[in-house]
Order: C-alpha cells, then sequence, then structure tokens
C-alpha cells in the first residue's frame, strides 16, 4: 500500500534534518451567543482589510465554556478573547492564575439582554417573570393553566441549554425563583445556537424562543420581542436596567500575549471602532454604554501592549 504523498514529504524532510516552521497562529474568540455577532463582524473586518491574516476562529459556546478554556492555560492553543455575559468569578480567576494565565484584562463594550419572542403572525403574550417560572418549572400543558388571562395553548419554549456554563446566567434573570428546568418537552435547549432558537420560533407559531438582544433585533422581520414584567426590551429600558434581564457584556483578553499574536492588536481596534456611536456594533443590536469613548479607550490601550 501507498503512504500518501504528504506523509511521504514530511519523511524526506525529517531526513534530512530539516525543521517545519510552526503553523501561523489563528486567533480564537469564543464565549457567549450574546456576544457572537459582534465578534463575527470584527473577525469579517479583519479578513476585508488585512490580507495577510488569517481568518480568526469564533466560536458561542456560552460564557462558563468560554471561560474554562480560556483559563485552560497561556499560549496557541487556548483562546485569546472571551466576550462575556457576566464578569469572571473567584473561582474563575483562581484556575486561570494556577494554569499560567496571570493576568486577564476585562473591558466591559456594552450591554445586552436576554429576550422573549414569538413569530410575527403569533397574538403576543403578556408574560411575567411569575408566570414564566411557573411554565418552565411546573407540570402545567398550558398557559391558562399558569394564568387564567392566558390563552389555552401548549406550552413550548425554546431557548439555550439549562447547563450554567451555557446559559450565562439566563434563568437567574428571566425566573423569579430559579429551579429545575422541566423536561418534559414543554422547553427545549438548543445549546448555544440562537440562530436554531430563531428559526424554530419562527416556523412554529405560538413557540416562545429565548434569544440574546442581538439576535431578536436581527431578526426583526420575522419574529416579535415581548414584553416581560410589563416592559418591552428595548435599546432605552435595557440601558436604563428597567427590563429586568439585562446582562453585561464583557471583553476578556491576555494582555502579555497581544503584541506576540499576529493581528490581535488590529483585531482590538476593530472592535474599539465597532463600540462607537453609530458603529457597526450599535447598528447590530449592541446596547452601548453610558460612555462607549471610555471602552473604545481601553481597548485601543490593550491593543499597544
Amino acid at each position: 500500500m501507498h503512504r500518501p504523498a504528504l506523509l511521504i514529504a514530511l519523511l524526506v524532510l525529517a531526513a534530512c534534518g530539516k525543521v517545519l516552521p510552526p503553523a501561523p497562529h489563528q486567533i480564537h474568540i469564543v464565549g457567549s451567543s450574546a456576544g457572537f455577532p459582534f465578534s463575527s463582524s470584527a473577525a469579517e473586518r479583519l479578513m476585508r482589510e488585512d490580507v495577510e491574516a488569517i481568518a480568526p476562529l469564533v466560536r458561542a459556546g456560552g460564557t462558563g465554556e468560554g471561560i474554562a478554556r480560556f483559563c485552560d492555560g497561556p499560549g496557541r492553543t487556548h483562546p485569546d478573547l472571551v466576550l462575556a455575559a457576566r464578569p469572571m468569578t473567584p473561582a474563575e480567576t483562581q484556575r486561570c492564575a494556577a494554569n499560567g494565565v496571570a493576568h486577564v484584562a476585562s473591558v466591559p463594550v456594552g450591554l445586552t439582554a436576554f429576550v422573549l419572542v414569538t413569530a410575527n403572525a403569533a397574538p403576543a403574550l403578556p408574560l411575567t417573570r411569575a408566570t414564566l417560572t411557573a411554565a418552565l418549572t411546573t407540570g402545567a400543558r398550558s398557559w391558562s393553566q399558569v394564568d387564567p388571562a392566558l390563552p389555552a395553548t401548549p406550552i413550548r419554549i425554546v431557548g439555550p441549554a439549562p447547563d450554567p456554563a451555557i446559559a450565562d446566567g439566563l434563568f437567574d434573570r428571566l425566573l423569579t425563583r430559579p429551579s429545575h428546568i422541566r423536561h418534559d418537552g414543554a422547553y427545549t435547549g438548543y445549546g448555544a445556537d440562537a440562530e436554531r432558537v430563531a428559526r424554530d420560533t419562527a416556523a412554529t407559531p405560538g413557540t416562545i424562543g429565548i434569544l440574546p438582544y442581538a439576535q431578536a433585533w436581527r431578526h426583526r422581520d420575522t419574529l416579535r420581542m415581548l414584553s416581560l414584567d410589563g416592559i418591552a426590551p428595548t435599546a432605552q429600558t435595557i440601558a436604563s436596567g428597567r427590563y429586568p434581564a439585562t446582562a453585561p457584556l464583557l471583553l476578556l483578553a491576555k494582555p502579555d500575549e497581544i503584541a506576540t499574536t499576529p493581528s490581535l492588536p488590529r483585531l482590538l481596534g476593530y472592535y474599539a471602532q465597532g463600540l462607537a456611536p453609530g458603529g457597526a456594533f450599535v447598528t447590530q443590536g449592541l446596547v452601548p454604554l453610558p460612555d462607549p469613548s471610555d471602552a473604545a479607550r481601553q481597548l485601543v490601550v490593550l491593543g499597544r501592549r
């Protein structure tokens, strides 16, 4: 049997004493699905404007899962950036340090929220945190069983997996008493795949979807955002904290590795520009901080280290 040509070539090089150069470093960005659109936007701009850059790898697996991988250690085999929907816990900080990641920069870049959506053609249910809690944690089969004022339609809710590493504290914010989420078909978790949640909700009238605000905004042609406790999710209610399921977005980085990671300083500059009023991130559903220029300055300084 003939060996593959590539393997033969590698053996010849080894026999000649030649050392192959290391593979180029691919920037790896992980974290919350709420931050995925913004990291993807920055990565796409890098590819458009830097022909020599390697396409960054952007994954949305949840804040907890992203921080865990980020803290596995320094170097090219671990993620470079995390876009998180909560701060790191003391235990996560200690684990990072124990694994050689002694310094972690955390820059607040904006706000998001977890919102309830339904198909545009479906009626808008006036939901509260109390009725949502009952729907997700009891054996009720229809909305009228949790609130007689609601229609007698089956409860069907889709969203992220209940796993805390993926859910980004979603259930702590949406429910009045977070507890075990029912697994009898009333709730379906799709990991951290917000696009699948959006498609399923739009395709099945009567389904309630749980999405980060930016993804709900992106699909506003097919989905409508529902009020929660009588408060509609808007940039204004999220920024003011009036909407009850608001969350921060934080960019985590390893300052000691930025200067030696090709294209990473430039990518951080694109994040900074995306935060500006009228910038790419705001038009994609990021709720800006009261002073986005401060975050932009921090990112620029971080990129110069």
